[in-house]
């Protein structure tokens, strides 16, 4: 049994685009707050920054994943094209809900405010670990097995 790519480029930029965005959430995000010398309002700021260039650039992947899934659909599964339909999902929620509540959160924060607490942020924890769990799922599923023909 031989196995094989559905798609090289679908499987690079799924692997590239998880591999920018575990970076960003799961590394650089929480080791920004243990630098010594940054403020909160410094590490606000730069995650502000950081999420809302990392979402655009999700958009750029999942774009091209998608055209791609459409060039060589047959060979594609309703299952891959269904996991990236949920990780769209996903991003939209936290472009067009979660960032700009989070945003603004952020801004009153850093210039002084108080706030009560919201749930808000684990949401957006839940659904960053929801799209790293979709991703890996999505890379695995790019292989696929011929049987040996005699």
């Amino acid at each position: 049994m031989k196995i094989y790519l559905k798609n090289p480029f679908v499987s690079i930029l799924l692997s590239l685009m998880a591999g920018m965005f575990m970076t960003i959430s799961f590394l650089e995000t929480p080791m920004k707050f243990q630098v010594e010398g940054v403020t909160l309002p410094v590490a606000l700021g730069l995650g502000k920054l950081m999420f809302g260039l990392s979402a655009k650039l999700q958009w750029v992947f999942m774009i091209l994943i998608l055209s791609f899934l459409f060039i060589n659909r047959k060979n594609h599964t309703k299952v891959d094209f269904f996991i990236i339909l949920i990780l769209i999902l996903i991003l939209s929620l936290e472009q067009f809900w979660m960032l700009p509540e989070l945003d603004a959160r952020v801004d009153i924060l850093s210039s002084g405010g108080s706030l009560p607490p919201t749930p808000l942020h684990n949401y957006f924890i839940y659904s960053e670990t929801a799209k790293a769990i979709l991703l890996i799922t999505a890379i695995i599923l790019q292989f696929k097995t011929q049987p040996n023909r005699l």
